[in-house]
């Protein structure tokens, strides 16, 4: 048998959307749905608020790691071997979490989890950037984020629905059998989308030197940075936001999760929004926008704690949060896949591997200064408001050519 035919087929033609955006958006699924829980999960193992919360940063950590090691290994090796791996490990690693004993054993889960989630979103995304360029490249990631922004609207709902009828252990069993079912879709409906060609070698020098080409490009890292300052502030709300509504405002969990569920609803609209003006107005300005627009939401939420207004004025104002985010995800992802073009795994990985796991640091910041609306409010407030100033300034110097 020749080494043609030894190749596994290439193609020019995305994967289903839907099972595309299913996978790529598994892991911030896999947090979403377990935030309800959290108090639980805290009585149950027999371990304090901030133990509990370690599990959500290990994830996220791993996630943002696990990115960072499959990119650029994705662009020397295709992206379906990778997606192959990260959906049957995710998978394990949900059983593992179901039967985690104690708090520490549930926190290695999370980490393997982690990691085979990152390996869907990585190598999902970098597919993408190989069959679409332009306006297109931006629409489709923008179907991507309003498929994948239906994830925390139905999550919560999903795990406050499985608190009332079983423990959250159950929740993990849910996401072990999704685990299973995308392992499934990527055997039978994903074909290679990274011709022979254009593989770039494996190898620790050749993930090295496609990391530092990127990394030399100044938009590039100027996208990367305020990606990550924004994000440090989103995950604030991520893992404090239950804290705050159900300790300090003291929310039942369904309330907490219908708090959860309309404010991840803005952000279904949001994206929907941006795949119908994208085109019109340019990524960068559509990124600039989402941020000024989020950083006036964490700014509110900040104001409403100080005058101690109650929750519904946090509620709104975090509602403006997530509807920014809409606008800020996709546009991110675009300008960082469109400046990254040369590598388009590696520019993946940077993108969200820098972004989840220095902006995963956000899920611990808020809790160690109170876990409070305040606290939430002010870590939100001040790193949004320094990736705005990233961004402007950054584009500002490529119209000026400074």
């Amino acid at each position: 048998m020749t080494t043609e035919r030894m190749r596994k087929p290439t193609t020019t033609t995305l994967p289903p959307v839907v099972p595309l955006a299913l996978i790529v958006g598994v892991s911030p699924f896999a947090t979403d749905m377990y935030i309800p829980a959290l108090p639980q999960i805290a009585r149950d193992l027999g371990t304090t608020p901030g133990a509990v919360q370690l599990s959500l940063t290990a994830f996220l950590v791993a996630f943002a790691v696990g990115q960072l090691l499959v990119g650029p290994v994705s662009d020397g090796v295709g992206r379906r071997p990778m997606l192959v791996v990260g959906t049957a490990v995710f998978a394990l690693a949900s059983v593992g979490c179901a039967l985690a004993p104690d708090v520490g054993t549930l926190v290695v889960a999370r980490i393997a989890q982690g990691l085979g989630g990152a390996a869907g979103a990585v190598a999902g995304r970098a597919m993408v950037s190989d069959v679409a360029s332009g306006t297109r490249m931006a629409k489709v990631f923008g179907t991507l984020a309003a498929i994948n922004a239906i994830g925390p609207v139905v999550a919560p709902l999903a795990g406050g629905a499985v608190l009332t009828v079983g423990t959250w252990r159950v929740m993990f069993v849910v996401l072990a059998v999704l685990g299973a079912l995308f392992f499934a879709m990527v055997l039978l409906w994903f074909r290679e989308t990274l011709p022979p060609e254009r593989r770039g070698g494996v190898g620790f020098a050749a993930n090295g030197r496609r990391i530092r080409e990127l990394l030399a490009i100044p938009r590039f890292r100027a996208y990367v940075l305020s990606g990550v300052l924004s994000t440090v502030g989103f995950f604030a709300y991520i893992a404090t936001s239950s804290f705050v509504f159900q300790t300090q405002f003291g929310f039942s969990e369904g309330m907490y999760t219908l708090v959860f569920a309309t404010n991840a609803s803005m952000m279904i609209v949001t994206t929907l929004v941006f795949g119908r003006v994208v085109g019109r107005f340019s990524e960068d300005s559509l990124l600039t926008a989402g941020l000024l627009v989020g950083t006036t939401g964490a700014a509110a939420v900040l104001v409403s704690a100080l005058l101690d207004l109650g929750p519904v004025p946090v509620w709104c104002a975090l509602a403006v949060v997530t509807g920014a985010w809409g606008f800020v995800l996709p546009a991110a992802m675009t300008r960082t896949q469109h400046v990254g073009a040369a590598h388009p795994g590696t520019a993946a990985a940077l993108q969200g591997g820098l972004t989840f796991g220095i902006g995963g640091l956000g899920t611990p910041l808020a809790g160690a200064l109170g876990g409070t609306a305040l606290a939430m409010g002010g870590v939100m407030a001040a790193l949004m408001a320094a990736a705005v100033v990233v961004q402007i300034t950054a584009t500002r110097r490529d119209r000026t050519g400074t």
